[in-house]
């Protein structure tokens, strides 16, 4: 078994369909279906009958009932609150000439070759800011966000790689639902879990566990080629995540979010790559610091010590004179702030700035979200005997992909449509009437125009959103007025090799 970014998988007689929903980059959150919630009842209604007398077995029945009733009514009230704020999210990547194919490439008609993949999200803001996974958008020509009402919208992404978390932003004409973020630090092992999100498409689904475990350190590929991701702190739970499901939220009963669905562990056997009951999520309060950088900055700014710890082990404790900690196992990075304050391999760190290392993901995450420039005080222990260390923190380079490959749908709109004039020539060629109508002469591979079946080249364009456009002039006026995001009504006659009687109508959305 190996823990990934999980690609969606399906049957051999889906596969021809499913291809052109095959990840650009996938989400991987499992949700638990009914089952999980049956047999968590089932427990709690033995508890609850195990003492029964024969003599009052139906009031004792209708005791648990009673809890269950009210355990049901819990789970209902979290979807009627968060799942309004819960997304599909969309995500495109067209290919040129010789560039590397990411994992789910599916080839279209005209030759264009492109990859698509679908995941989740979570709304945080009112004004549209939506918390995902880096992986879900990463390198994503176009990103498109479906509503839990059904209202699609273009948006604009700010990422961080290592984080594996992004930023989406739409532009509603309306104040949005909002999910409110919970304290990861509160969340215990047993607790519930609730997962929302889009599994293999399906929106909106829910699914019920519990919190299996906290603090697990992976390294998994980002399933794109490019470099593996360190996950320094995961909480681990048992509510089933599946392909497309990164990016959703985590709740807890109260229906506040505690982590971001993000990984799986999958077996690859027979269907394979789905859920088999161990899941992976970033805490939320990991997701805070990420957030908050992001929307001040545009970018996250990491702290460096330069150092590799490892979380002391119940069996090295007493070796080496402490109850816990992250141990140094090797040299410090050369000239690193550990190195120029004084830290040798073999120490242990347990404080920074009097706040406790229990092991080494504390010390990752206290010392990554230190702002550089900062002087800090670590308390080390080195062959027994407890030594106060200054360490100044400097920014962390080299490992951040940010905003510098926003998806393209900026302020200037595009349709993505090349048309020419319906000369007498051509008309004599098609077979189209004259002076009624504009020839789509090419469409833009990148635009949304290129993701519609029914339009291609030779297509006449005789309406734009009620308009004439007999010349390339109307055609251009009826369109220059338009805004990213617009959706725009096409009517239109089909080139003789497809043509069918009548008018056809589609709706192209403005990039």
């Amino acid at each position: 078994m190996r823990t990934e970014l999980t690609e969606p998988r399906c049957s051999r007689a889906q596969r021809q369909d499913a291809g052109a929903d095959r990840a650009l980059s996938y989400g991987i959150k499992r949700l638990r279906t009914a089952t999980s919630i049956a047999a968590a009842f089932g427990c709690l209604a033995f508890l609850g009958t195990a003492s029964v007398h024969a003599q009052d077995t139906g009031s004792q029945v209708k005791s648990g009932a009673a809890i269950l009733a009210n355990l049901q009514d819990a789970f209902a009230d979290v979807a009627d609150a968060v799942e309004p704020a819960v997304v599909t999210v969309y995500s495109t990547k067209t290919l040129k000439g010789s560039e590397e194919l990411p994992q789910g490439l599916h080839s279209l008609e005209r030759g264009v070759r492109r990859a698509t993949g679908t995941g989740s999200g979570v709304i945080i803001r009112k004004e549209g800011w939506i918390l995902t996974n880096d992986h879900v958008v990463g390198g994503a020509d176009k990103v498109s966000v479906k509503l839990h009402d059904g209202r699609e919208f273009s948006g604009t992404v700010l990422r961080d790689f290592r984080s594996d978390l992004a930023l989406i932003k739409i532009n509603s004409p309306t104040e949005l639902p909002f999910a409110h973020l919970g304290d990861s630090d509160k969340v215990k092992i047993g607790h519930w879990a609730i997962a929302i999100g889009s599994p293999y498409r399906f929106e909106g689904s829910f699914s019920v566990g519990v919190i299996s475990s906290l603090n697990r350190l992976q390294k998994i590929a980002d399933g794109t080629g490019g470099h593996d991701r360190l996950y320094p702190n995961m909480m681990q739970t048992d509510a089933a995540i599946n392909p497309g499901n990164s990016g959703g939220p985590l709740c807890n009963v109260k229906g506040e979010v505690i982590a971001i669905n993000t990984a799986i562990e999958s077996d690859h056997t027979g269907m394979g790559g789905g859920s088999i009951g161990i899941g992976f999520a970033i805490p939320i309060n990991s997701a805070k610091f990420v957030i908050d950088q992001l929307l001040a900055k545009g970018r996250v700014v990491y702290g460096y010590l330069g150092v590799a710890p490892k979380t002391v082990s119940p069996r090295l404790a007493s070796s080496l004179n402490v109850s816990y900690g992250a141990l140094i196992d090797t040299d410090p990075t050369k000239d690193s702030p550990a190195d120029k304050a004084g830290l040798k391999v073999g120490d242990v760190v347990t404080a920074v700035d009097s706040k406790e290392v229990h092991n080494e993901s504390e010390l990752r995450t206290i010392i990554a979200q230190t702002a550089p420039e900062t002087r800090v005080h670590l308390t080390v222990v080195r062959e027994g005997k407890t030594l106060p260390l200054t360490a100044v923190i400097v920014e962390k380079a080299g490992d951040a992909v940010n905003d510098a490959e926003k998806p393209r749908t900026g302020s200037k709109a595009k349709l993505g449509i090349e048309v020419q004039p319906l000369t007498k020539r051509l008309a004599d060629q098609t077979g189209f009437p004259t002076d009624q109508g504009v020839l789509i002469k090419a469409i833009d591979t990148s635009s949304a125009a290129s993701e519609n079946e029914e339009l291609s080249e030779g297509c006449l364009i005789l309406k734009v959103n009620s308009i004439d456009t007999p010349t390339v002039q109307a055609f251009q006026n009826a369109i220059k007025s338009l805004k990213s995001g617009d959706m725009v009504k096409l009517v239109y006659l089909k080139p003789s090799s497809e043509r069918e009687p009548g008018k056809h109508f589609t709706i192209v959305e403005v990039d």
